[in-house]
């Protein structure tokens, strides 16, 4: 497997049952695979700009790993995107730093997948909500392979009956599973 390298956009692992499984069965199933938990490194959202750009620069796959908020990305992501792709380092003219380097969005959503379509509660795909990150690949030279999505992911202490739950890890696992397959096959 070539290197790669996940960061990970959640904004607190602690509360999260389906990135940090997913997560999790990465680490045991890949142990070779540099995982970067921004906010565990990250807490006071204080990002090492060249610690950040040094890991992706060892990397031959970057995979971006988030729970999507808002439509999209976390807070916390959102800041290491803009401080961490400096021009002319990621793009611009002399901005090659992540060229031609494969490039994998993982993401989970809250509500289930069937919301993300034209007529569906959302009314836009994934894939239309994700055009921010799909031009910030394009822009940086990245290689967007794959967008891999797990819709209905959401799990509310004292709501979500232990039977939902085993779903959704169950559900996360096969996001898992799936994402490593295609990180082999890269």
């Amino acid at each position: 497997m070539k290197k790669v390298v996940i960061v990970c956009g959640h904004p607190d692992l602690k509360i999260s049952l389906a990135n940090k499984t997913i997560l999790d069965e990465i680490a045991a199933k890949c142990p070779q695979v540099e995982i970067r938990k921004l906010s565990e490194l990250y807490p006071d959202c204080k990002i090492d700009i060249k610690a950040e750009q040094a890991a992706l620069e060892q990397a031959d796959v970057v995979v971006f790993q988030f729970p999507m908020n808002w439509y999209g990305v976390p807070g916390i992501f959102k800041l290491y995107i803009d401080t961490v792709m400096e021009h002319g380092w990621a793009y611009g003219s002399t901005g090659t730093a992540l060229a031609g380097k494969s490039f994998v969005i993982s993401l989970t959503t809250g509500v289930p997948e069937a919301a993300y379509s034209k007529d569906g509660f959302v009314g836009r795909t994934v894939e239309e909500l994700m055009f921010p990150l799909v031009k910030f690949a394009e822009m940086t030279k990245l290689d967007c392979k794959k967008i891999f999505c797990s819709g209905g992911m959401m799990c509310v202490p004292g709501v979500t009956t232990d039977e939902q739950k085993a779903a959704l890890v169950d559900k996360a696992k096969k996001h898992a599973d799936d994402l490593v397959e295609c990180l082999k096959a890269l």
